[in-house]
């Protein structure tokens, strides 16, 4: 007959088998391997990412200083995105598993719209990531480790949403929206372009403490406000532009490249790099607050809040607006 100690340990061994037949039985199973691996627990090592969607649409960053990054090789990533990115990786985590009932769903939507997302650090791939929509409760995301054929719901704990749109293949949308950023002893000369020359003038700031206006003869103009003119060349401190234009129009970019600007800013700095900012007039649209000039009751005919820019020689088409950059869209009568 057989004894207590050994009746114990035969429940022990059946109950740990049910338990391990349990945790892997579809569709209610979970693989804590593939749960782990969702994450990736050191984001600091991570260099590079590569994100591509089912569109065409690839971006390439590549970690090149402690917070900075660069898109396709030659532009400056918004590091606060990037950083967003390496903190979702870091502490998403299964939800639960895609039960047999929603198995085709998520793997369709991986298969038509998801998003692959590979991680690399020292040259070695860490991880590759493909990232759906939302779950149907919209509290998770569909996820799928690279060669695995099992879906799961992935979240962060305690954030309701789901996280696709932090997996950005877009790369105009991991740019840098910052225009200028320079103190006044960065600066050695503003240069301000108007079609009406009248209004055009340059700041040689080559001695912050005695800036020296000119005109657009280069002729020096005496001015009586030293402290309007420091506080000037001081305004381009965080100047960013709003946002890209979401189309894109090659019609409408070729038309904008083809007139001259209403605004050109070309600041140097004292190491000799040049930065210009090309404003063109941006015609009324939905998003337009005034249309009416109050004084005349005429229609104004522009937007007077937006503009259209272009940084450098880059084409994509950019929007500025006036709330930010009126402080520094001067002409020299602003000096009189």
């Amino acid at each position: 007959m057989m004894n207590k100690k050994t009746l114990l340990t035969l429940i022990i061994l059946v109950l740990a088998a049910v338990t391990y037949w349990a945790i892997n039985k579809k569709p209610w199973g979970v693989n804590f391997k593939d749960i782990a691996d969702f994450s990736i627990e050191d984001t600091a090592a991570i260099d590079k990412i590569f994100i591509a969607d089912r569109d065409g649409m690839s971006t390439l960053l590549e970690k090149t200083g402690p917070q900075t990054w660069i898109i396709n090789g030659n532009k400056l990533a918004d590091f606060s995105k990037v950083q967003l990115l390496l903190e979702t990786v870091k502490t998403m985590t299964v939800l639960r598993p895609v039960p047999e009932s929603e198995h085709n769903t998520a793997v369709g939507d991986l298969a038509t719209r998801g998003i692959k997302a590979e991680f690399y650090s020292k040259g070695g791939m860490v991880k590759t990531i493909y990232v759906g929509s939302a779950t149907r409760e919209e509290n998770g995301t569909y996820m799928l480790i690279e060669n695995s054929s099992k879906p799961y719901a992935v979240h962060i704990p305690g954030f309701f949403g789901y996280l696709t749109p932090r997996f950005i293949s877009d790369s105009l949308i991991w740019r840098d929206r910052v225009v200028f950023n320079y103190t006044p002893d960065d600066i050695k000369s503003i240069e301000m372009i108007y079609n009406n020359a009248n209004n055009s003038f340059t700041v040689n700031n080559e001695n912050a403490q005695m800036p020296v206006l000119l005109n657009d003869n280069k002729q020096v103009k005496p001015i009586t406000d030293m402290v309007y003119l420091k506080y000037f060349v001081g305004s381009f401190k965080n100047l960013s532009f709003d946002g890209y234009d979401e189309n894109q129009s090659p019609k409408l970019i070729d038309s904008l490249l083809s007139t001259k600007p209403v605004c050109v800013i070309n600041i140097t700095k004292k190491d000799g790099s040049v930065q210009s900012l090309k404003l063109h007039t941006k015609a009324i649209d939905k998003h337009t607050k005034q249309v009416i000039d109050e004084a005349t009751g005429k229609e104004i005919g522009y937007d007077t809040e937006r503009y259209w820019a272009f940084l450098n020689n880059d084409k994509s088409l950019m929007l500025v607006q006036q709330y930010n950059f009126g402080k520094v869209i001067r002409t020299i009568n602003d000096f009189k």
